[in-house]
């Protein structure tokens, strides 16, 4: 699969999570899944986009270690049972779905050309790897800053300080 303007859905990334990328191949990547790789010129030269998955599994741990030195460092100190709850109800896949949806960041998923559109796993796997490509990106700063953007420090255990 060919397809020369992925690099289009950069900016519409940028936009929603709050964060311009250095290296805009992050971004595209963490919304591909087409395939397990998909070819596009880049500066004249085919080049080659791998699917989202990695990402997403670094996205998973990035989420979870952000979260969880939050919880940690709040100046209320919160029992064990906080964090579970805190990860659940941020961390879940429905949970991570649904907040990808309402931001709109299934308007920049690349997927085959026969899928009907993007499910709720393929959305939450996504929203891991946007955060995992952010990560890559810009290191802890720029995940705080996005985690920030997209709420998840609203959440009321975090909140009340």
């Amino acid at each position: 699969m060919s397809n020369p303007d992925i690099f289009s859905r950069a900016p519409q990334i940028e936009a929603i999570v709050g964060y311009t990328f250095s290296n805009k191949t992050h971004a595209v990547e963490a919304v591909q899944m087409a395939a397990p790789q998909i070819a596009t010129v880049v500066s004249g030269s085919i080049s080659r986009v791998d699917n989202n998955r990695r990402l997403a599994v670094l996205g998973n741990a990035v989420l979870a270690k952000v979260l969880c030195a939050a919880w940690f460092g709040a100046h209320t100190p919160l029992q064990l049972t906080d964090w579970d709850r805190l990860r659940n109800e941020l961390l879940s896949n429905d949970t991570l779905a649904a907040r990808g949806f309402n931001l709109g960041l299934d308007t920049c998923v690349i997927t085959n050309a026969g899928n009907s559109g993007v499910s709720s796993k393929m959305m939450s796997t996504t929203v891991e790897a946007v955060i995992g490509a952010i990560y890559e990106d810009g290191g802890d700063d720029a995940v705080h800053l996005v985690l920030t953007n997209m709420g998840f420090f609203q959440h009321a255990l975090l909140t009340v300080m």
